[in-house]
């Protein structure tokens, strides 16, 4: 009975320590403190994914800036990134922040949240757990009262947080020699990883997503067999022809066909008779930078067309997105900002602010079957 007893208390003991290591925030460096909050004693604190090519990310931080002020003894915002800490300086230099920076360079705490795309973020009570998990732009201030209320114990950051220091690594960025560039990943892919940059455009994940986004079609219109929807890292070395099919391009290098099949379904229809969109000068995140914004309920997007609004819009509905066939209407670039969560909120605001009939039926919509060529 006692070496029961002992044994009980040697198990419950490794939970505890497990359940404390999980709740701690892994980082790799510390690159800058607040200038705004204290770190000794808060309720709760913020972790926020971002990139420095990520121009929405850079958009948020504004906003987050603002909530620091608003909660400078109760809230704390760690700013976490997995790049290179040189290059995160350098981005500081120009782009200054009053927020905390910090890197997280093994990606350790990216896993842990499940972090597959930015911007991101996890609140956090004074004991590591999570309370809330979404984009930067859907804290409010509200939200963070409402927890402020619900929380009475107070720690400090170095509490819930571990900084593990790895060997710096002199970063060199790869730049492609070809115009397309195919490497097959061993790995499994998660969420689609997309970097657009005056050199190349480069995408990482399986064959499906990764035709999805070049063709800007919902991933479930598109078929594949199971061996074919294997996990690749793309390069499209720029300049190119912005107006080349690169889905098309790469099935063909993939030495793939395609076949188009139509079925019945409900889908949404966007109607356009006149259009009232947005010129591109009402939000501007810079070039080479990340051209989506998609919150729990919004989605803003700087310099892209309508078929690419649709081809996000399909992917967080889970339903496709039919435009129409006029390219004008559709492959014209313009700016948009518009709620989506609640139908009939979307449908107002797409009516009224960009023109756009919004319409949930039944219709016929294309499959895109992808499959070995016949030999």
């Amino acid at each position: 009975m006692k070496l029961l007893r002992n044994s009980l208390f040697v198990f419950l003991f490794l939970i505890i320590c497990s359940l404390g290591a999980q709740n701690k925030i892994k980082v790799s460096e510390f690159l800058q403190e607040s200038k705004i909050a204290s770190s000794e004693s808060n309720k709760l604190f913020f972790i926020d994914f971002w990139a420095t090519w990520c121009g929405p990310c850079i958009t948020a931080k504004e906003h987050l800036g603002v909530l620091q002020k608003q909660f400078p003894d109760d809230l704390y915002i760690l700013s976490l990134t997995k790049e290179n800490p040189l290059r995160v300086e350098r981005f500081l230099e120009n782009k200054k922040t009053d927020l905390a920076v910090v890197i997280d360079y093994k990606g350790e705490t990216h896993k842990t949240y499940n972090v597959v795309a930015i911007p991101d973020g996890v609140l956090l009570n004074s004991k590591g757990e999570v309370l809330w998990k979404g984009g930067a732009p859907d804290l409010k201030k509200e939200m963070i009262s409402k927890f402020l209320r619900r929380e009475s114990d107070k720690s400090s950051l170095n509490s819930i947080l571990i900084i593990e220091s790895i060997e710096e690594k002199n970063e060199i960025e790869y730049l492609p020699t070809n115009a397309l560039e195919i490497k097959s990943l061993v790995d499994e892919a998660g969420e689609l990883m997309v970097v657009d940059n005056e050199n190349y455009l480069k995408l990482s994940g399986s064959l499906r997503h990764i035709v999805s986004y070049l063709a800007k079609i919902y991933e479930k219109q598109i078929v594949l067999e199971e061996d074919l929807n294997t996990n690749y890292e793309i390069y499209f070395k720029k300049p190119f022809n912005t107006n080349e099919n690169l889905a098309f391009k790469l099935i063909s290098e993939l030495k793939l066909g395609i076949e188009r099949k139509y079925i019945e379904g409900e889908a949404i229809s966007f109607v356009v008779e006149v259009p009232k969109f947005w010129n591109t000068d009402q939000i501007d995140w810079g070039k080479n930078n990340a051209q989506y914004l998609v919150g729990d309920a919004q989605i803003k997007a700087d310099n892209v067309s309508l078929r690419d609004v649709a081809y996000q819009l399909a992917h967080v509905l889970d339903i496709p997105i039919i435009v129409p066939n006029d390219n004008e209407i559709s492959l014209t670039l313009h700016d948009w900002d518009f709620h989506y969560k609640f139908f009939q909120l979307m449908q107002a605001d797409l009516e009224d602010n960009f023109g756009i009939r919004a319409e949930k039926e039944i219709v016929d919509y294309p499959i895109y079957y992808i499959q070995k060529k016949a030999p």
